[in-house]
């Protein structure tokens, strides 16, 4: 039997929300309309709102404020893009971002760099934590106002959850509207969406199905649409809406509650405690204070090791996990996160990332650990790194014979999907 530790990149979806879906590919077939339409059209149109309706609810916002579109990375284009075109020929050009964001936001960024307008990525701590004194600065700047700012609610690759209320409140000192990118943190973290004028959220995270998610648009925000040919979505998104896929987000936002999310960070930290009782050598990479964490996540680099072995390795003994970015890793370089916070390039390539859901169970981690540690063991036996040429490479390192490239994401170069 497969086990999936890769909850971070998508999850299964629960048989509720199927059974939700499905009168909606096989009854219930037309578009949604007016009341004006025929009986199949209202009950769509009845759907939709009611779908609508739930997601606005579970982040404090109205529901003419949600914009249902295709997933993550069309919400992020559209807050990001969306603003800025809005804004084409005044003086404000320049966009702030984390620079542990998500790359469909620092990709979003790097094509709007060519059409001229500007980019400063703010700093972060060692933990992936936005530098307050950092944001302050570039906010400051009154001859660079900027016209909006970007940043991750829960990191990924890290898990990283953010003070949102905080920032938003530093954002708004200096009148700009946050972007807050949700989309690892939408009902696992409690989040008033109503603090912020922008915010990305995503439904196959939480047991819902893949290609559909929404953003959170606050009323008044002049924004540009970027798909143009309809009225559909308070006249923001053209397209015909993907109605069974709506509906089944909702559904799987209506049955995700905290009890799973307690049961799932009591898995997460059962998994912390065996791994650390097992395995030798390792860094917690992101915030070691779980309440600071996503509730299904943990992240390590293991020393001495590649991270792309142990999950090839993983992979025929048929247990799926995450190394770096899953966004990234295809790129074949160090991640844009683990050297945001620090980490260098020889340590990040030992990256390993958990991310677990309420399908999975302590008899999984068991096996999962004593797995691993074979792994490791095998792995770190052939390898020629060790303790000692860790520190003969810092030593080269430090005397400037040995010059590491730095891995921030390049925002004056984006990579085509």
């Amino acid at each position: 039997m497969k086990v999936y530790f890769d909850n971070n990149a998508s999850t299964r979806v629960d048989s509720a929300v199927i059974e939700a879906m499905m009168p909606y590919f096989t009854e219930i077939i037309s578009p949604p309309s007016s009341d004006y339409g025929h009986s199949f059209g209202v009950e769509a149109k009845e759907a939709l709102d009611s779908a609508r309706e739930t997601i606005a609810a579970k982040i404090n916002v109205k529901p003419s404020e949600i914009i249902f579109t295709s997933g993550q990375a069309e919400s992020n284009n559209f807050a990001v893009k969306g603003i800025a075109f809005a804004n084409i020929g005044k003086e404000r050009k320049t966009f702030l971002a984390s620079n542990v964001s998500h790359s469909t936001v620092l990709d979003s960024l790097s094509a709007l760099k060519k059409l001229g307008f500007i980019v400063k990525l703010i700093k972060v701590d060692s933990k992936g934590f936005i530098d307050r004194n950092h944001l302050r600065e570039l906010l400051s700047d009154s001859n660079d106002t900027p016209l909006l700012v970007s940043v991750p609610h829960g990191n990924v690759e890290i898990g990283t959850v953010e003070d949102i209320k905080e920032i938003a409140y530093i954002c708004h000192e200096y009148n700009v509207p946050l972007h807050v990118e949700a989309t690892y943190s939408f009902c696992k973290v409690p989040f008033d969406a109503s603090v912020v004028d922008l915010a990305t959220i995503t439904s196959h995270l939480i047991h819902g199905p893949k290609g559909v998610g929404a953003l959170y648009i606050k009323k008044g925000l002049k924004i540009q649409k970027l798909i143009d040919g309809g009225l559909q979505e308070n006249k923001k998104r053209g397209g015909t809406e993907n109605l069974p896929s709506i509906v089944g987000f909702a559904k799987a936002v209506e049955i995700y509650s905290q009890e799973i999310n307690e049961r799932v960070a009591e898995l997460r930290d059962y998994l912390w405690q065996t791994f650390e009782k097992k395995i030798s050598d390792f860094q917690i990479t992101g915030p070691t204070k779980t309440e600071k964490r996503l509730p299904n996540h943990f992240s390590v680099v293991i020393s001495y090791v590649e991270g792309e072995s142990i999950l090839l390795h993983l992979d025929l003994l048929d247990f799926m996990i995450a190394t770096g970015s899953a966004c990234s890793s295809k790129q074949l370089k160090a991640s844009h996160v683990l050297s945001a916070i620090g980490l260098p390039t020889e340590v990040s390539h030992g990256s390993v990332r958990i991310g677990l859901s309420k399908y999975n169970t302590k008899e999984e981690i068991d096996q999962f650990i004593e797995h691993l540690s074979s792994i490791i063991a095998r792995l770190r036996a052939i390898s020629p790194m060790n303790a000692e040429f860790m520190r003969e490479w810092q030593d080269l390192k430090d005397q400037g014979a040995i010059i590491e490239e730095e891995h921030h994401h390049d925002i004056n170069d984006a990579e085509d999907d």
